[in-house]
């Protein structure tokens, strides 16, 4: 800001906009920049179809219905507000 001469001559990097260089040597800095981050391929797809197929879930050892037959009443209602009780919108 202080310089629009200079400003326009330099170049910002995209891994950090803080980084300003010369236009000339934005190449360069992009190679070596310290903030660059690796970029991550892809999985490859046969291998995921792999691993797709060879995970399976384990037994599911909960059964709801057979824990509500063990109950020796069934739960209480806790709520007790019937149609007439709720308040009517003015």
């Amino acid at each position: 800001q202080n310089n629009p001469q200079v400003s326009r001559t330099l170049a910002t990097c995209p891994f950090n906009a803080r980084h300003r260089v010369p236009r000339a040597l934005l190449r360069a800095h992009v190679t070596s920049c310290p903030d660059k981050l690796p970029l991550e391929l892809p999985p490859d797809p046969e291998d995921m179809a792999k691993t797709a197929h060879t995970w399976q879930p384990p037994p599911c050892q909960e059964d709801w219905d057979a824990e509500l037959s063990e109950l020796e009443e069934p739960p209480p209602f806790i709520l007790q507000v019937t149609k007439g009780d709720l308040p009517v919108p003015c």
